[in-house]
């Protein structure tokens, strides 16, 4: 968005708290404006000068650093030894970690995999590492096409599963059940991809998903015959699977490492 959408968009960041509280119920108007002025400055690519940001907030200067003094003593904003420049403060890390604490990654996880069993017409299910081995907690079918059988609760191998090969390659540490090279291989393509290893005739891409940590939380895994589910890293139903996998990775707060 754009510094003249986004003033056009505020407009007065007081006049338009003063038009909340006449149609609404009465809150604290003071309150309202330094939240306004708080959620300006988090819209803000980089860090923001007070006569910038006070100009793009339709108000006084000295109205602005009052605010920004009140809400720097909370910790919700931060002042740039350096330049001088506004930023968002550590309270809004703890904010943040707190939302996504309540995320239920599980659900998450199960909606991608529904969504996918159903556009891609192939069986897709989620894994994570339990106490008796890397095991299925939901598998959804697709609606139309021919669907593999997986329980809940099946187990799967690193040998020979691509979901087993997610975990052993992105475990910390790794593990060494399968070799160096094939875990590099995995991580370079984002996907393990078995091609009727397990399961003469069955084909399987799967793809991991990672905590606000970087750590490895669970897989999402397609599995499907030779004939409707392509063993290709970058085929169309692994691409899918990587996008899925990304979406609930950055609910749940990951963040890929910058190139």
């Amino acid at each position: 968005m754009s510094s003249v959408d986004r003033t056009s968009k505020q407009g007065s960041l007081a006049a338009e708290s003063t038009q909340t509280a006449a149609t609404g119920p009465v809150g604290i108007q003071s309150l309202e404006v330094g939240l306004a002025l708080f959620d300006l400055l988090a819209t803000q690519a980089q860090g923001c000068g007070l006569s910038a940001l006070a100009r793009q907030a339709g108000m006084h200067r000295a109205k602005a650093y009052r605010y920004l003094v009140s809400l720097m003593r909370a910790g919700w904003v931060q002042q740039d030894a350096q330049n001088g420049l506004y930023e968002l403060g550590p309270a809004v890390r703890g904010l943040a970690l707190a939302w996504m604490s309540r995320q239920d990654w599980l659900e998450l996880a199960a909606a991608e995999a529904h969504s996918l069993a159903q556009s891609l017409g192939n069986t897709c299910l989620v894994a994570v590492q339990a106490e008796a081995g890397v095991t299925a907690i939901r598998v959804c079918q697709p609606g139309q096409g021919v669907s593999v059988g997986v329980a809940q609760g099946a187990l799967f191998d690193p040998h020979t599963s691509a979901t087993g090969r997610v975990f052993a390659t992105w475990s910390d540490p790794p593990s060494k059940a399968i070799p160096a090279a094939l875990r590099a291989s995995i991580r370079e393509q984002g996907v393990a991809v078995v091609d009727g290893e397990h399961a003469p005739g069955i084909n399987a891409i799967a793809a991991p998903v990672f905590d606000v940590h970087g750590h490895l939380l669970l897989a999402l895994t397609l599995v499907g015959p030779q004939a409707s589910l392509q063993a290709d890293a970058q085929g169309e139903a692994a691409l899918a699977l990587q996008d899925a996998c990304g979406r609930i990775s950055a609910a749940l707060g990951w963040q890929p490492a910058a190139e």
